[in-house]
């Protein structure tokens, strides 16, 4: 999965956009960003990474927010979304 197709994939399940940022950090969201030719996906608060998870392609790093993502749908909305 590349970022357009993350994006497109986020906007076709309705997830808020509150929730989360692509490419670069967003207070309070979970964030997906590439630094220094590393993947990262993390929790932002207070501009501080939470849980940071680092990846080496941009695949896993998409596949694991869609994860996360997911864990805040089902918690939060109680909405479950179907697997990428």
């Amino acid at each position: 999965m590349t970022i357009p197709e993350l994006k497109n994939y986020l906007t076709e399940h309705l997830v808020p956009s509150k929730l989360y940022q692509i490419g670069g950090e967003s207070n309070g969201r979970i964030c997906l960003e590439k630094v220094n030719g590393i993947w990262e996906v993390f929790f932002c608060d207070q501009e501080k990474k939470i849980g940071t998870l680092f990846f080496k392609d941009e695949n896993s790093a998409c596949a694991r927010m869609i994860r996360e993502i997911s864990k805040v749908m089902d918690l939060v909305y109680d909405v479950k979304l179907s697997p990428a």
